[in-house]
């Protein structure tokens, strides 16, 4: 029986159109680990295809790796909204208190996370001037100096 994919590119019939049970049990421990352990969990699984799979587009399992590092993704959106949320209290509770030093921290942490960090920028000139002075010639007496 061969691949069939529908119009989005994804196998609907034919191999990688349902997870494995090694797939299922890998994904598994991935929620529980994190992705960053993806290599390491498939090499206690003895999932030798796991670099393959994982990049071979439209298969079950790919589709539900992607669905697994897009929901990371926007969990760690809402912890930055969190995180936000928790430096503009704490800026403003310093700045009730006149801690100033907190206050600056806090809104420099801020400004970092909303990419407003100023740029330094370092330029360094160099200016190499070469002049000729003709001692032979005769300095002009009206102007007082000597022409170069």
């Amino acid at each position: 029986m061969g691949v069939k994919r529908n119009k989005k590119g994804n196998i609907v019939t034919g191999r990688g159109s349902e997870l494995t049970e090694l797939q299922n049990t890998f994904l598994e421990r991935i929620k529980g680990e994190g992705i960053e352990n993806g290599g390491k969990i498939a090499k206690d699984l003895g999932y030798t295809n796991y670099y393959r799979d994982r990049r071979t587009e439209g298969t079950a399992f790919y589709r539900e790796v992607m669905k697994f590092v897009e929901s990371e993704a926007k969990s760690i959106e809402a912890a930055k909204g969190t995180n936000l949320s928790k430096l503009i209290s704490i800026r403003d509770a310093a700045l009730a208190n006149g801690e100033m030093k907190v206050a600056m921290e806090a809104i420099k942490i801020i400004n970092d996370m909303q990419g407003y960090k100023a740029p330094t920028k370092v330029e360094q000139t160099k200016l190499d001037i070469t002049a000729t002075i003709d001692l032979t010639k005769q300095p002009d007496e009206e102007q007082g100096y000597i022409d170069i």
